[in-house]
C-alpha cells in the first residue's frame, strides 16, 4: 500500500518528554492508528529521571485504567492497541493482575481483544527458578495483548508469514499427490486436511500466535550512544517483535504511538517501515537517547 498524504500534526514523526496522561489530554480523538507499547512492569523501579517509582501489582490496574481510557479515544475506529506485559510473583504465588487487567480492558474501556499472542524469549539466560527448588522452571514468555477499538481493525498477513516448512512446498509444489481428501486425512487434534490436490503459494505461511525472539543485544547501537550520552540504557523488547505488530496492524503513512517509548524501538521500527512515530516518556534522557537513535536512522536513509 502506498502512504497517505497528508499534512504532519505536531503528534507525528515526535518524541514527546512527559507523562503520557497528560500529553495524550491534547491529542484529537480517533487520530491514532495504532498503539504498541510496553509499560512499566508491576513491583520493578521505573526511572523517571528525578526520582525513581514502583507499580505495586495491586495498584496496577487503577494505574493504568485512565491511560488506557486515553487510548481507547484516540485511536481511530480501525485503530488497535497492542500491550507487551509481563505478571509478577506476588510472594509464594503469580499474581492474576495481567489477567484483570484485559479483563478490565474489554469491560469497563470498552477494548475487543482481538488476540492473545506469547512472546517467548528462547534466550532467557537460567536463573533462581533454574535449580528446581521453587517449585516452578524459569519464566521465559511474556504477553502480547492485541485489542481492537471496534469490530474492524487494520490486519496485513503478508508481511508477517514466515516461511513454508519443506513438507508444506512438497504440497504446494505437487509432490504430494493422491492422499484423499479431508476424511482421509484427519489428525490426533481432529483437524483434517484435503491433500488430494496442489495448494496455492501464498508467500509464507500463518506465523500463529506465538512469537519466538531472542532479547540478547547487549553491544548494539543503542548500548553505544548510552555509553556516549552517559545515560543507564532501559529495558526494552527486541526490534523483530515491534516488527511483527507495527507490519501487521497499520499501514504506511499510519501513525504509530508509544507511550512508554523508552529507548524509542516501536518509533525506529515505525519509522524504518514508512509510519509515522509518536513517542512518549516521561524521562529526559530516554527521549535524548530515543531521538539521537531515531536520527541515526534518518541518516542511514
Amino acid at each position: 500500500m502506498e502512504a497517505k498524504n497528508s499534512k504532519k500534526t505536531e503528534y507525528q514523526d515526535a518524541y514527546i518528554c512527559g507523562d503520557c496522561l497528560d500529553v495524550l489530554r491534547g491529542v484529537p480523538n480517533d487520530s491514532i492508528d495504532l498503539i504498541m507499547t510496553s509499560p512499566p512492569y508491576a513491583d520493578q523501579i521505573k526511572d523517571y529521571g528525578d526520582v525513581v517509582k514502583k507499580i505495586k501489582p495491586d495498584d496496577y490496574i487503577d494505574w493504568f485504567l485512565p491511560r488506557a481510557q486515553e487510548f481507547f479515544r484516540i485511536l481511530k475506529p480501525n485503530g488497535s492497541f497492542v500491550l507487551n506485559i509481563n505478571d509478577k510473583l506476588d510472594g509464594r504465588y503469580q499474581n492474576i493482575f495481567v489477567f484483570k487487567l484485559v479483563v478490565v480492558l474489554c469491560d469497563e474501556v470498552g477494548f475487543h481483544l482481538v488476540r492473545d499472542y506469547i512472546w517467548h524469549n528462547p534466550a532467557t539466560p537460567p536463573n533462581v527458578f533454574s535449580r528446581g527448588t521453587m517449585g516452578r522452571t524459569k519464566k521465559s514468555h511474556e504477553y502480547c495483548f492485541w485489542f481492537s477499538k471496534s469490530e474492524q481493525w487494520t490486519f496485513n498477513m503478508d508481511p508477517i508469514r514466515k516461511p513454508y516448512s519443506k513438507s508444506m512446498m512438497d504440497i504446494i509444489d505437487g509432490k504430494v499427490v493422491e492422499r484423499g481428501g479431508r476424511e482421509k486425512n484427519s489428525r490426533p487434534s481432529r483437524h483434517n486436511f484435503d491433500l488430494s490436490h496442489p495448494w496455492d503459494n501464498k508467500g509464507g505461511a500463518d506465523p500463529g500466535s506465538v512469537i519466538s525472539v531472542s532479547n540478547t543485544a547487549s553491544n548494539g547501537f543503542v548500548q553505544k550512544l548510552c555509553k556516549e550520552m552517559g545515560i543507564k540504557h532501559p529495558a526494552r523488547y527486541p526490534e523483530k517483535l515491534a516488527e511483527f505488530f507495527i507490519l501487521s496492524g497499520s499501514n504506511p503513512g499510519d501513525i504509530v504511538l508509544d507511550p512508554f517509548a523508552g529507548s524509542g524501538t516501536t518509533g525506529v521500527v515505525a519509522h524504518k517501515h514508512g509510519r509515522q512515530y509518536f513517542c512518549i516518556d516521561v524521562n529526559p534522557d530516554y527521549q535524548k537517547l530515543g531521538q539521537a537513535w531515531i536520527a541515526s536512522i534518518s541518516e542511514e536513509e
